[in-house]
């Protein structure tokens, strides 16, 4: 039963700490680098364009998964499922091997929610209530962006056309390229693959040279069809904070076995009245019995 625990509240911290970076990413002053405003697919805004284009039309998205922790010195691998609604909401829920939810990390606009079905406890808090995140902040659009594999910027909730001349790449002959966007403490960079217009990663740094530095990686591999589009299948998220205690790289990865479109799941959990409501530290704090 410890190790479900362990699993769960992990498995949210991961994911929270990572993001916290994130709300910089809107609430920072926007100074970032401008394109040419050539269309032509040979030029800086043309390429962008293709990026862009490449986001996928599907408004839901949902796959079972395997879902590895690497973090706090320990490694856990356990089955779930992911739910995903533009906009809307994130899910992810554990059920090890592939049986009975245990628990389910689940993001909104509004608020991040933790449930722990084996304890009958869960965590409801808006981002701004968990002490550890609070400096730093996290914004639902933003981490939307990184598990949708898009470009996103500072200070917006959704790209526009207008947008695309925001962003800046060098041009080039290489079979990658890099895109950036910054404001005067943030950088965000995305790896691409020049022939399809591609993001095989993207990078937020925060704070560099500062007590608070943080860099959140999100790479993406195993492209699979969904619908018109390719979508990356297996996606692996690094975090390192010095605004975190231990500093320590904390790694997680979703591999989604079976991509789907099906838009037949409820957009928020309603947690039973007989589950004991905790705060997020309450939470945490049950690691150190590990």
């Amino acid at each position: 039963m410890k190790l479900t625990k362990y699993i769960i509240v992990l498995a949210a911290s991961t994911l929270m700490v990572a993001c916290g970076t994130q709300k910089n990413v809107v609430s920072t002053g926007t100074v970032v680098q401008q394109t040419t405003s050539d269309n032509s697919s040979d030029t800086k805004l043309g390429y962008i364009r293709k990026i862009y284009d490449n986001t996928t039309y599907s408004n839901n998205i949902v796959s079972k998964i395997d879902f590895t922790l690497n973090a706090m010195g320990k490694s856990v691998s356990v089955d779930g499922k992911i739910y995903m609604r533009k906009d809307d909401v994130i899910r992810i829920t554990l059920s090890p091997l592939g049986l009975i939810e245990v628990g389910r990390v689940e993001f909104t606009p509004d608020y991040v929610l933790v449930v722990d079905r084996i304890h009958k406890q869960y965590v409801k808090a808006a981002y701004t209530e968990v002490a550890f995140l609070k400096s730093n902040g996290l914004t639902f659009y933003s981490l939307q962006s990184l598990f949708w594999n898009e470009l996103f910027l500072p200070g917006t909730q959704k790209l526009t056309e207008s947008d695309l001349s925001k962003f800046n790449t060098e041009l080039g002959s290489s079979k990658q390229r890099k895109v950036t966007a910054q404001s005067s403490n943030l950088k965000i960079e995305w790896t691409t693959t020049t022939a399809t217009a591609q993001i095989d990663a993207a990078t937020v740094k925060y704070g560099t040279g500062t007590a608070n530095a943080s860099t959140a990686s999100w790479n993406y591999t195993d492209f699979a069809v969904l619908g018109s589009r390719q979508f990356p299948a297996t996606q692996t998220l690094t975090f390192s904070s010095k605004a975190v205690k231990s500093n320590a790289t904390q790694k997680a990865v979703i591999k989604m076995n079976k991509l789907t479109t099906d838009s037949k799941f409820d957009s928020r959990t309603k947690v039973s009245d007989s589950y004991k409501q905790v705060t997020f530290e309450e939470a945490l704090s049950t690691l150190v019995q590990f």
